[in-house]
């Protein structure tokens, strides 16, 4: 309930703040940075294959996130209308059904300017998924293709998720796709207590395996990255490619299929980020760097090898029926594509002296600054019949900063207007800081970095609001609001130590979050159905009450370690001002490095609390059999965590696998890039804190009972 009221009170604000937009009269129209649930959003467009044109209306059910790719959200279809009054406008696409809009633009600037940044660098033009639509075009057909060959492959096209149609989104000046809902989860982390004879077997996973999703997905994947080779896609091949340890979340296995090989879907073929030879950002880029350069390609993101298709599908002729034409429309758009682009490291400077090869690229750089906004259509008219007004805009382009503001103060009418009469009018200019106010603090309040009431109160505070934005809003969010909202952050302690007495002292309180902690796993997939009830119904049990009194008294652990880090750090310090007659600065630094050393030991005071702790229950209930796990594991840092969910595997394995997947997320996701949820770093931790151990008890009580007579 909590958060529906959030949600309805943010959309009230929103609400506010585009009519306060509104309201400035402005001749540059708002423009979100990306959509919210309940919006209605209308587009023009194509169908795959075929490719019938339409009109759609649908509304966002939810954002499900975003990374360098693009957004992604849950819609529903309300309205869809064929261009030429046939009976089927688009085919897929059904009327009440739930799709997958990716739009290719990333809702963070930060994450927007680094993607633009490499692909400028390797191709030296603006990311042509988002800005040209031979590019969009080519992307849905090779999934389109991929889908029908990964039928003969894996035995169902369902091992690829399908591609409808294609969309450009004028608010956020984007092309986009309109895909098939994957309702699935990344992967259930698994009890294993065989790791290391996890993968001692040939041919298929054999029935009783610990760990079917674990080795289903990387199977799956290896599998469809040579699938993807065969068919002359090596540079998509990567999205799959495992050992780039993020490229697992593009797979998911649906939640109405069994676990193991069959259900997983490969969901995602629009590449993020471009591969330049000089910049690795995975152990696996490394390997593709140099296959790359073996086969010519300096620069990687999503090339195909049409030869190479065409001899694929020339093979498997019954696998393409009824996509001849979309075969064909890939040739041309991808060829259309790559003859927009400079792409210095695959044309070289011919354009220089092809002029059919000068006339495209100028086409394609024009075609994506439209799209983008940069240049309005009289001028994009006036740069493709002006050579010297082209060349001057793109070497412009090229000035870091400024160059692609003055491309568009140069090319977009409404925005040069709009700037004359900032700079004109005084009164005009205080409803364009006024405007600007409100679309900002739309964004800050939509993460939460603000309270919803001081968005408004900002609103009219354009002086507390410049210096909150040059002084805070480049910190996490988390640490913004606390330095702008003291209360927000005492409230925040406070709730967070009342509710952890609350949880030591109320045995309802412990089942009524173990509770909530059960329905969120079984919503997230992490739990089924029948483990989820069968914990339910145990919530009484003696054992798993004894679980919950122990994880109180370890959650009280969790800030000793850190109130200690900070006694020896102001501790050092005052002793090397007193004693050493150090500066200030040194002795700062010796105290810093002295904190730091002691996040490195293996035991810190917390851990030793927690450990203490468990062996006065061994010593005061005479209990042995149900700590002898706990109790070594206890004093062990972060680790010590995952204690009781380790000793209540042989009694409840299904509780004791989703609280140590639980703990695995929280610590895992914080870490950037590679600490994506599902991503292989994630189960990485997993096996190494709780199969691992589970693996070697097994393994040494194997050889002990070996070498008894």
């Amino acid at each position: 309930m909590a958060v529906s009221r959030v949600s309805t009170s943010f959309a009230a604000l929103r609400s506010e703040l585009v009519k306060a937009y509104t309201e400035c009269d402005l001749m540059v129209p708002y423009r979100p940075s990306r959509y919210d649930e309940g919006d209605l959003l209308t587009y023009d467009l194509t169908g795959v294959a075929p490719p019938r044109t339409g009109r759609a209306t649908v509304r966002v059910e939810r954002f499900v996130g975003g990374g360098f790719a693009g957004q992604v959200y849950r819609v529903r279809l309300v309205d869809l209308v064929s261009s030429d009054d046939a009976d089927v406008a688009v085919d897929g696409l059904s009327v009440g059904n739930d799709y997958a809009l990716k739009l290719l633009r990333p809702p963070s600037g930060g994450a927007t300017r680094f993607r633009n940044l490499l692909y400028a660098l390797g191709y030296q033009a603006s990311f042509a998924p988002q800005s040209q639509y031979s590019a969009v075009r080519t992307g849905v057909l090779w999934q389109k293709l991929v889908r029908r060959a990964a039928g003969a492959r894996f035995g169902d096209e369902r091992a690829v998720c399908d591609t409808f149609a294609t969309v450009y989104d004028r608010p956020l000046r984007t092309f986009g796709v309109l895909n098939e809902w994957v309702d699935g989860r990344t992967w259930k982390f698994e009890v294993d207590n065989r790791v290391f004879w996890r993968w001692r077997f040939r041919g298929g996973i054999p029935a009783g395996h610990n760990c079917p999703e674990y080795v289903g997905k990387r199977l799956f994947m290896r599998e469809l990255v040579r699938l993807l080779h065969d068919m002359g896609a090596p540079e998509l091949a990567r999205q799959y490619e495992w050992w780039t340890c993020k490229s697992q979340p593009n797979t998911l296995l649906r939640k109405d299929s069994s676990s193991g090989y069959q259900g997983l879907t490969a969901i995602d073929f629009t590449a993020g980020l471009v591969l330049l030879p000089i910049l690795p950002m995975s152990p696996a880029d490394l390997i593709l760097i140099v296959r790359g350069l073996l086969r010519g390609r300096l620069v990687q993101f999503d090339r195909g090898d049409h030869a190479r298709l065409e001899a694929f599908v020339s093979a498997h002729a019954e696998q393409f029926d009824g996509l001849g034409e979309a075969v064909e429309e890939l040739e041309h758009q991808e060829t259309r594509y790559r003859a927009a682009i400079p792409d210095l490291t695959c044309h070289g400077v011919r354009a220089i002296t092809d002029r059919r090869l000068r006339s495209s690229v100028r086409d394609g750089v024009i075609e994506a600054w439209h799209n983008l906004g940069r240049v309005d259509a009289d001028h994009a008219a006036l740069l493709r019949t002006c050579t010297r007004a082209f060349v001057l805009s793109y070497l412009a382009s090229w000035i870091p900063l400024l160059g692609p503001f003055g491309v568009r103060v140069w090319g977009d009418g409404i925005t040069r207007r709009h700037l004359t009469r900032c700079v004109r009018s005084r009164s005009y200019l205080s409803r364009a800081f006024r405007g600007d106010r409100a679309s900002i603090l739309m964004q800050w309040a939509r993460v939460q970095r603000m309270d919803l009431d001081r968005a408004r109160v900002l609103l009219e505070r354009p002086v507390a609001f410049a210096a909150e934005r040059f002084l805070l809003s480049w910190l996490p969010l988390h640490w913004h609001r606390a330095i702008a909202e003291p209360s927000w952050a005492w409230r925040a302690i406070k709730g967070k130590i009342e509710g952890t007495v609350r949880f030591l002292r109320d045995p309802a309180y412990r089942e009524e979050q173990l509770l909530a902690e059960v329905r969120d796993g079984r919503h997230e997939g992490m739990l089924t159905d029948s483990e989820a009830d069968r914990v339910i119904a145990q919530i009484k049990d003696p054992y798993i009450q004894k679980y919950l009194r122990c994880l109180a008294v370890h959650i009280c652990t969790l800030f000793i370690s850190e109130i200690a880090m900070v006694i020896t750090a102001v501790a050092v310090t005052l002793y090397c001002l007193v004693y050493r007659n150090m500066t200030w600065p040194e002795s700062v630094g010796v105290g810093t490095a002295a904190a730091a050393a002691t996040q490195l030991l293996p035991v810190s005071l917390g851990s030793l609390t927690r450990g203490v702790y468990v062996l006065y229950l061994m010593i005061k209930e005479r209990d042995i059999k149900n700590y002898y796990i706990a109790a070594p594991v206890s004093f062990v840092r972060v680790v010590g965590y995952l204690a009781f969910p380790l000793q209540m595997v042989t009694h409840n394995p299904a509780l004791a696998r989703f609280l140590a997947g639980r703990w695995t997320r929280r610590i895992v996701n914080s870490i950037p890039v590679f600490g994506e949820h599902g991503a292989l770093l994630e189960h990485g931790v997993f096996d190494a804190f709780f199969n691992f151990p589970l693996s070697l008890a097994r393994l040494l009580k194997r050889r002990r009972h070996s070498t008894e007579p």
